[in-house]
């Protein structure tokens, strides 16, 4: 842009009432979408974090440091590549970021849970058979077992203690987990807490068949395995061949950083592959 229309101060008193324009819409017609926003994002991370993982974590720390990640890693991006284009990709790839880690402690925690699930479902028969009704027959479990399911179980008493009936109580430990085997065996305790029966026998039965399943998981994963390596291998090779590249040939490598076809490129060609290993990873997933 020629220097005289940069200092006409027609022009840039129209830029300015233009930008002032602009603020007054975001703000008097954004701010109302923005409130809902934020208390949809704290919603979700509550009951994350604190409901499901059982984190002492405030949410609104969660979102705001999510915000200013996001700005900070856009500002930084920009700095760097000089590129809208591609400091707003990494903004977006920042947004996901905490998505993904929560996801992989939900993860992470159901898997143990599962592990501890049949050496729990045992100390619960065991009680039952030495004369314990079921309630002490989880504090039982409480008290000699560590980690995961230990909270849970102690989250389950609290909440038995407070008013709220034991059915109720496991529905909501279930919901919260999100495994199917706990949901198995919260249903199985349910209906025979209804029906009546030998309650260590039952126990014992699905325990044994929770161990059938992880069995099975097992075996499942070890067939799986390739495939995921596979996908892993087709999303790592990409960046590894660039920066093999970036070093044999600098100059017709850093094109593709610079140049606008080779940005438009590099999207394009990240997209395919995040879409090829969200593919491959969503075939390798078997449910049973």
């Amino acid at each position: 842009m020629p220097d005289d229309i940069l200092f006409n101060p027609a022009l840039r008193l129209m830029f300015s009432a233009f930008g002032l324009v602009g603020v007054f819409m975001m703000i008097r017609y954004g701010y109302g979408p923005a409130t809902r926003w934020l208390r949809a994002q704290e919603a979700s991370y509550d009951r994350v974090l604190r409901r499901q993982l059982l984190l002492d974590v405030d949410p609104k720390t969660v979102v705001w440091l999510n915000i200013g990640g996001v700005v900070g890693a856009f500002v930084l991006g920009f700095l760097v590549t000089q590129s809208f284009l591609l400091s707003a990709i990494v903004a977006v790839i920042v947004v996901f970021i905490p998505h993904l880690i929560i996801k992989h402690l939900e993860a992470k925690r159901r898997h143990k849970l599962e592990v501890q699930l049949v050496d729990g479902l045992t100390t619960l028969a065991s009680g039952v058979r030495a004369g314990l009704n079921l309630i002490q027959s989880m504090t039982l479990l409480v008290e000699n077992h560590k980690g995961v399911i230990q909270q849970e179980f102690s989250q389950i008493l609290r909440e038995y203690e407070m008013g709220m009936d034991l059915n109720q109580a496991m529905r909501a430990a279930s919901n919260r987990i999100g495994s199917s085997l706990y949901r198995l065996t919260f249903t199985a305790i349910e209906m025979h807490r209804v029906r009546g029966g030998d309650s260590g026998e039952s126990m014992d039965r699905i325990a044994e068949s929770i161990r059938d399943i992880q069995r099975l998981e097992g075996k499942l994963d070890a067939i799986t395995a390739q495939g995921r390596a596979q996908a892993n291998f087709m999303a790592i090779m990409p960046i590894v061949i660039i920066i093999i590249m970036f070093f044999l040939l600098p100059d017709q490598t850093s094109l593709l950083f610079t140049h606008p076809y080779g940005r438009l490129m590099l999207v394009a060609v990240g997209g395919m592959i995040a879409g090829g290993y969200v593919w491959i990873r969503n075939i390798m997933q078997v449910d049973i």
